[in-house]
């Protein structure tokens, strides 16, 4: 998996993206919101499954939080 996520506390990620998974290597500058780097990656390239994979291995109650 080429998307590494990292929960920063209770509401922030931060992460780092390398092709194959998005269009050109990107991380983010600033910690995002749950929402906001969903629609970074995607907005980059990425699926929605490596998305949720990769939230999922830093962060096992996101989803439940997302809902």
């Amino acid at each position: 998996m080429s998307i590494k996520v990292t929960k920063v506390s209770q509401a922030y990620y931060g992460v780092v993206a390398m092709p194959p998974d998005v269009y050109e290597p990107w991380s983010s500058t600033e910690l995002l919101r749950l929402n906001d780097l969903c629609a970074e990656l995607t907005a980059r390239g990425a699926h929605q499954r490596e998305v949720g994979d990769a939230i999922d291995q830093a962060d096992r109650d996101w989803l439940d939080r997302a809902r």
